[in-house]
């Protein structure tokens, strides 16, 4: 696991730089690391989720930022009460950056 924080900790100080290429990857990384860890319903691999998506969405890769943070909010939804500040931020944050995502989900 100390890998996988190590990856964690080294995108996020590319991400603050703007550095948003080397911080995907190293999140990436990071996320290859605590996949290969069970259980996964750890603190990491929320982070790892969340990271990708948000750096995702910086660099317009809107599709695998969207994947990214879809599967977090699965997750989360699997894993913790409907009422979590995480679950309920991480789907905020999706409506934010990604409206059209909401009027298709009302439109159905």
């Amino acid at each position: 696991m100390n890998t996988a924080k190590n990856y964690l900790s080294l995108g996020e100080s590319f991400e603050e730089k703007g550095k948003y290429f080397k911080a995907e990857r190293l999140y990436k990384k990071a996320l290859r690391a605590v996949e290969s860890q069970e259980p996964q319903d750890n603190e990491a691999f929320i982070d790892c989720l969340y990271n990708l998506g948000m750096v995702q969405a910086a660099l317009d890769k809107n599709i695998d930022s969207i994947d990214n943070l879809e599967r977090l909010l699965s997750h989360l939804s699997e894993t913790r009460p409907h009422t979590d500040p995480d679950l309920l931020e991480v789907r905020a944050t999706i409506e934010d950056l990604y409206p059209e995502l909401s009027l298709k989900a009302v439109n159905s």
